[in-house]
């Protein structure tokens, strides 16, 4: 077996990320015919345990396929030729979903931001008050490839004064921020187990408001007999309690384990060891001398640290260093991005000090390892400080 072949030690990318033995374990269970009593138990147990997660009594759906799925098919299902969109964007993602709303015959209106920077709600209403047309907004709530967080709860809420449908792609948002669709205002939630919920990747999980469903069921050709229909899950599994087709048994199993330890710890103690987790890494990557690449730390994402790549040196020669040598897998740019910034991942059980410690500790070895002038130490120590009064132990 030659070196890259070799399994990472530590996977701290930006999602996938390694995850608990529990959830391991669980797909282990014997395969189930997915009408025999007891898996519809589960199914049942996940549905009301997404509800917990989401912070919602908005219907649920979890469909059968990596959030991209959700979120073609929520384009799919709401958007008809004549529909305005405003498609918000501030990254990669967001700049993405434009294709899926013009391949539903939406028009798209544009708002941009820079991508190291955030989406003003105020610019959002200055839109819509210019383009009473629009009958959608999209937004990504945490854009990933740019290690960035829109304020989804204040653009919603603005978006709803317009009676305005709103999509929200929440899949690295949910377990970074306290938010529920109904406070906020998002009639989709599209959310995933893979970022910092700490699951596998392969499912869907889907809120959706009643706003929503009418909108669906008022169009003209409303969209079943589909995989991509959120019709079809309403119709069927909701109101029948039969399935559209059949669900991945395993990765369901996986998904109550990883839903199950997120309803334990608590969304908000969730979002505040992400949080604090978060803010550790940014004080590591100041005190080495390199420069963060969200604008300011408000709009950056609890679940990665995007760090502007160090002049003179290549971003996948860094990345190649730490895992080869190392063996700590982290994340790079992506798309447009690519070369000029590497993610380090604290998402799900890395959100945690011994994690966030190992992985400043490799970047420090492999930056001195390309040449790079730095303070051995002084991330780590940096870390280390901004973790005071840390404990695993709530009652502490």
């Amino acid at each position: 077996m030659t070196r890259t072949q070799q399994w990472p030690r530590l996977t701290l990318a930006s999602g996938p990320v390694d995850v608990p033995s529990e959830t391991l374990r669980a797909m282990q269970q014997p395969m189930l015919y997915h009408y025999d009593p007891v898996f519809l138990d589960t199914f049942r147990r996940v549905e009301a345990l997404t509800k917990q997660v989401f912070q919602t009594d908005h219907d649920v759906i979890v469909m059968q396929g990596e959030a991209v799925l959700a979120l073609e098919a929520a384009a799919a299902s709401l958007i008809r030729p004549g529909d305005t969109v405003l498609n918000l964007v501030s990254g990669v993602f967001g700049s993405g979903y434009a294709g899926w709303i013009e391949r539903y015959g939406g028009e798209v209106i544009e708002l941009r931001s820079e991508y190291n920077d955030a989406i003003d709600p105020e610019r959002v209403r200055d839109e819509l008050e210019k383009h009473p047309e629009v009958g959608f907004l999209t937004v990504v709530h945490c854009e990933t490839p740019s290690g960035t967080m829109n304020p989804v709860r204040a653009i919603c809420r603005v978006a709803k004064e317009f009676g305005v449908v709103t999509i929200v792609d929440t899949v690295s948002g949910l377990g970074a921020e306290d938010i529920s669709p109904e406070d906020a205002g998002i009639d989709v939630a599209v959310a995933g187990p893979q970022k910092c919920l700490g699951g596998i990747p392969g499912l869907s999980m889907v809120a959706v408001s009643t706003e929503a469903w009418e909108r669906m069921v008022s169009r003209s050709d409303p969209l079943t007999g589909s995989y991509l229909s959120l019709l079809d899950w309403k119709h069927a599994w909701i109101e029948q309690g039969r399935f559209p087709f059949t669900p991945s048994v395993a990765d369901v199993y996986a998904l109550e384990a990883t839903l199950r330890q997120a309803a334990d710890e608590g969304i908000p103690a969730m979002v505040q060891r992400h949080r604090t987790i978060a803010h550790a890494a940014r004080e590591a990557v100041r005190a080495l001398g390199l420069s963060l690449w969200p604008a300011r730390d408000e709009i950056a994402a609890p679940g990665c640290t995007a760090v502007v790549t160090p002049a003179g040196v290549d971003a996948a020669d860094l990345i190649r260093t730490m895992r080869d040598r190392y063996g700590v897998m982290i994340s790079g740019g992506y798309g447009e991005l690519t070369g000029k910034l590497f993610r380090l991942g604290h998402m799900g059980m890395s959100a945690h000090p011994t994690t966030l410690f190992a992985q400043v500790g490799v970047l420090e070895r492999a930056l001195l390892d390309l040449g790079v002038a730095i303070a051995p130490g002084a991330g780590v120590g940096a870390a280390v400080s901004a973790l005071t009064g840390w404990s695993d132990n709530p009652s502490d």
